[in-house]
């Protein structure tokens, strides 16, 4: 038999003597609709199953779509906004001032003078903690904070004058 048998992936292919044999060369060639082919089928492969799914997974189907028209919103008339008639606050009497101003502890008095200016401090201690004279002190009691400002703080002497006072929310 004058012919030799080749077969190159999916193809076979008859060279008889007849045809000159093909160049080493140009070789390459036979091998581009193997290589054309394998390559389609890795993206097609790879459009279907991810390399990272379990052995066995398969993905959710989605859910064919709906193509139907959503209803037409009805248009209402807008309702009138009501609003709740607003709480009544009662007025802090002084009665509360003075209760809430008992609650504050004066632990004592402190002054210092710096030695390089000669600038004079006055610090005093309120319920624990430092303040100076033109600080604002807050106290919170039977549910209504109150607030003073340190007037003057002259020999041990606590001037005090009330800010405000403000009821708090029920609750907190």
């Amino acid at each position: 038999m004058n012919a030799r048998l080749t077969t190159i992936f999916a193809g076979t292919r008859r060279l008889t003597a007849s045809r000159p044999a093909p160049s080493q060369g140009l070789a390459f060639l036979r091998l581009l609709p193997a290589a054309g082919l394998f390559l389609g089928l890795c993206t097609a492969a790879s459009a279907e199953r991810d390399p990272f799914w379990p052995i066995g997974y398969e993905p959710p189907k989605p859910e064919p779509v709906v193509t139907e028209a959503p209803p037409r919103p009805v248009a209402k008339a807008p309702a009138a906004p009501i609003h709740p008639a607003a709480p009544t606050v009662k007025p802090v009497s002084e009665s509360e001032w003075k209760a809430a101003k008992k609650e504050l502890v004066v632990s004592g008095f402190t002054q210092s003078v710096r030695p390089d200016t000669g600038e004079k401090r006055t610090q005093v201690m309120i319920n624990r903690r430092t303040y100076m004279a033109g600080d604002t002190l807050a106290v919170t009691n039977d549910n209504i904070c109150f607030v003073w400002r340190i007037e003057a703080l002259a020999d041990r002497d606590l001037t005090l004058k009330p800010v405000s006072a403000a009821r708090l929310p029920a609750g907190r």
